[in-house]
């Protein structure tokens, strides 16, 4: 009988019809010269139940401990009701690049059933004419609860989407039953007393680790100085979600890359944010002083549980630089707030985040998440992150559901109190996308945002290119 760890359940607890705690992996496929590559509804039901249903997220749900005194638990459904679970649907016309966004801002803001099995999938058909794209194209959108999933184990999922049939396992699962009222309330017994070990313990590991990151940040003390408190996107969120995407050529990301020495695509990425962040800011008379600050989930896993389902992260502050002008420069800025970054969450224990989050009851974790969100909006709070920057890995090869060759894939993660903005990255063989959710009352202007974006990218590609 498996558990939700605390990180996990923190996701379930969060969860509202304001706050839904789901990510989504938008894929989007080449539907071929007159639609021949086209994928029918029938058709990916049943791939879905031949490549996914050995995995176990597929077919189980969430068993909740009464009163909320223990972290809920996974149990088995008897079958996946596939039908249920995937739907398609036309999108009107224009069938535009801004009508998906539409649609894909609708899906997302809509909460999941929480009582039956935490994922969905919905085709999407009537993609025409897009700018970097082939002139015809489906989407399929994954829509997956975060308590349930991370970046990786999301990147699985699609990975065995996407197998050929002789690699599709066929391990038989075994049944997982709900637990017994007494056996609940046992281990809820059991476990209050075992936090209890765990959070003295985790104290214990933690103070040497505040005195290394100390240390670690007096070396990069010549960095500028980061804003603490909140920006526009960290107060209390509303209904409804704003989407938006670009496709970048990734050849010109590379060559970003090649002319600015050594940093990584994913600080490119992030100062392409940056660089949106800043022309959003000054448009709106809000651009602080001070850099923002941009939350980088990094990968906890070991080769033993990379396909594991849950979460395992910690999460590391980066500074966006977006006080700076230059894009270059900006660019070779966030490049050293990222190593400084590195090397605090390693001084610190990168482990640290889920360490707490399993040392606290329930209760006092929901509890805890409530009241630093009301603190923000009642006080100059201090603030970890403006805003968060997701790096999803796509495919490193081809990848094709049917006959339809997967273009590029899409991802929308989280919105929450104090956390209006969200941006995924990812990627396939040809093309990186840059995508973000937000608040639709904190960023009411998506499309101007989505050329923020672009207009970014292409002055830090200018820019980089002039010095070569």
């Amino acid at each position: 009988m498996e558990q939700l760890s605390g990180l996990d359940a923190a996701f379930v607890h969060q969860d509202s019809s304001r706050t839904p705690m789901h990510i989504c992996a938008v894929l989007v496929y080449n539907s071929g010269e007159n639609g021949r590559q086209t994928i029918s509804l029938d058709e990916l039901k049943q791939l879905a139940a031949q490549r996914l249903a050995p995995i176990p997220l597929m077919h189980r749900k969430l068993h909740r401990v009464a009163l909320g005194m223990d972290t809920p638990y996974w149990v088995d459904v008897a079958e996946p009701d596939w039908d249920r679970h995937i739907s398609e649907s036309d999108l009107p016309g224009p069938g535009d690049w801004n009508t998906l966004q539409h649609y894909l801002g609708q899906l997302h803001s809509t909460r999941m059933n929480l009582d039956r099995p935490l994922w969905e999938m919905h085709l999407i058909h009537g993609l025409y004419d897009i700018p970097g794209l082939p002139s015809q194209c489906q989407a399929l959108a994954l829509k997956i609860h975060h308590a349930a999933i991370d970046g990786i184990s999301m990147a699985a999922i699609i990975n065995a989407l996407h197998q050929t049939p002789d690699d599709v396992p066929r391990k038989k699962k075994s049944q997982v039953e709900a637990p017994s009222q007494w056996e609940l309330w046992t281990r809820a017994q059991l476990n209050s007393v075992g936090r209890q070990f765990k959070l003295a313990e985790t104290v214990r590991n933690l103070l040497p680790g505040v005195v290394r990151a100390r240390k670690t940040r007096q070396k990069f003390s010549d960095l500028p100085p980061v804003l603490r408190t909140g920006s526009r996107f960290n107060t209390r969120v509303k209904r409804g979600r704003n989407t938006g995407s670009v496709l970048l050529p990734r050849s010109e990301v590379l060559a970003i890359k090649r002319a600015v020495r050594r940093v990584t695509l994913n600080d490119i990425a992030i100062a392409c944010v940056a660089g949106a962040l800043r022309e959003y800011l000054v448009f709106h008379r809000q651009l602080p002083d001070k850099s923002l600050v941009g939350g980088i989930p990094i990968n906890l896993r070991t080769p033993a549980d990379d396909s594991a389902a849950g979460n395992k992260t910690a999460t590391m502050a980066v500074g966006l630089a977006t006080h700076m002008t230059d894009p270059v420069e900006r660019l070779r800025m966030v490049h050293r707030y990222a190593v400084a970054g590195k090397k605090h969450i390693n001084a610190l224990g990168s482990g640290t985040v889920m360490d707490i989050s399993d040392s606290l009851t329930p209760g006092v974790l929901a509890e805890g998440i409530r009241t630093m969100a009301l603190a923000s909006r009642l006080a100059e709070f201090p603030v970890p992150f403006h805003t968060m920057i997701s790096n999803v890995p796509g495919p490193p090869t081809a990848l094709y559901l049917g006959d339809a060759e997967l273009v590029v894939p899409i991802g929308l993660g989280p919105i929450r109190d104090n956390m209006g903005l969200f941006h995924i990255v990812s990627s396939s063989e040809t093309m990186m996308s840059l995508s973000f959710s937000a608040c639709k009352t904190l960023l009411p202007d998506a499309d101007f945002y989505q050329q923020c974006l672009q207009n970014s990218f292409a002055a830090l590609l200018g820019r980089a290119l002039s010095e070569t």
